[in-house]
């Protein structure tokens, strides 16, 4: 049961990534401006595997990331898309044009193409979830017989 219900949930995801890749609308945008975030790695300080509770006021050293926001127009409108990824230089230097993917319609649900799963992996994952899924429902029904067999009673004749 637990093989089917991940074979679900990945496979779900999978087609879902790649239906939004094959049949989004694209459009040409250009980076506008970086949001400058900062970031901190607690697990950085702490000793041991898990870490280690300690008492007291935590600090952690916080570095500078960015994430770029990008203009493109639909629909005869103006839209902005922010970048999922973030780094500690400019992925998406200002200026440059970067390739956005919405769905037909949609272009407040925006992302950046090179920012999607690679559709080579989607459709690999696709398969095994595929196959994965076939084969739990099968051994699943083959057992739901087999335990219904098991539980015939034969009545004596007379």
């Amino acid at each position: 049961m637990l093989g089917l219900a991940l074979a679900i949930v990945s496979g779900t995801g999978a087609a879902r990534n790649l239906w939004f890749a094959v049949s989004g609308a694209t459009a040409e945008g250009v980076v506008v401006r970086q949001l400058e975030e900062l970031a901190v790695d607690w697990r950085a300080e702490l000793p041991g595997p898990l870490g280690k509770a300690q008492l007291g006021i935590q600090t952690a050293a916080a570095e500078r990331v960015y994430r770029a926001v990008v203009d493109f127009q639909a629909d005869g409108k103006s839209y902005e898309v922010v970048a999922s990824a973030r780094a500690a230089v400019h992925l998406y230097p200002l200026g440059s044009k970067v390739e956005v993917v919405f769905p037909p319609g949609r272009p407040e649900r925006a992302r950046l193409r090179p920012e999607l799963p690679d559709s080579w992996v989607q459709a690999g994952l696709l398969l095994v979830a595929t196959v994965v899924g076939a084969g739990s429902g099968y051994t699943w029904w083959k057992l739901a017989l087999w335990r219904r067999a098991r539980r015939r009673v034969v009545k004596p004749a007379g």
